[in-house]
């Protein structure tokens, strides 16, 4: 039996918790409380984090860890990404520049002591205004390929199980290399 920890996290409003519910079918723990931040226009945020426990065919689990967003949380990404097999960064496409946005997360990640694989997943396109939908697709063609980038609704189980796909994907080779060395 192998268990897989897998963190999400972006800014707030991205999408954590709903990618989250959507891979626990609605079963997921959440710290939801009334927002109160005025700059946000978003009624709830999550204040801890959101729990998700699935089991996999063949006895395998995995554990979903979805973070808050704000920047003063930022001291809780570090911890939970301790023993992490993946992670999942979300970038709002309706919100600010995607390259800034992925930067706080990234260098959360970098900071580990081993490699971790990450997706990128890019949502709220649908809802974008022109300038940054145009931003997003901008960046999406300037990708370099060092991470996978997926356009995702994390309100769709079929594209957050897409999301999931690639992200295990990246973790069952990161095994076989490391199994080859």
């Amino acid at each position: 039996m192998r268990e897989y920890k897998i963190v999400v996290l972006g800014e707030m409003g991205a999408g954590k918790s709903t990618l989250v519910q959507a891979l626990a079918q609605g079963r997921a723990v959440s710290t939801e409380v009334r927002n109160t931040d005025p700059a946000a226009d978003k009624a709830f945020t999550t204040v801890a984090l959101d729990y998700g426990d699935i089991d996999l065919p063949g006895g395998d689990r995995l554990r979903l860890y979805g973070t808050p967003g704000q920047a003063r949380f930022d001291f809780l990404w570090p911890i939970l990404l301790d023993g992490a097999s993946g992670a999942i960064v979300l970038i709002n496409a309706d919100a600010g520049p995607p390259a800034q946005q992925a930067l706080p997360y990234l260098a959360a990640i970098e900071g580990l002591p081993t490699a971790l694989p990450v997706v990128m997943g890019v949502t709220r396109m649908d809802a974008a205004r022109s300038a940054q939908r145009a931003a997003c697709e901008q960046w999406l063609a300037c990708d370099d390929g060092m991470l996978p980038i997926v356009i995702v609704d994390p309100r769709d189980p079929m594209q957050v199980l897409t999301v999931m796909d690639v992200l295990m994907s990246q973790i069952e080779c990161q095994t076989l290399v490391a199994c080859d060395e």
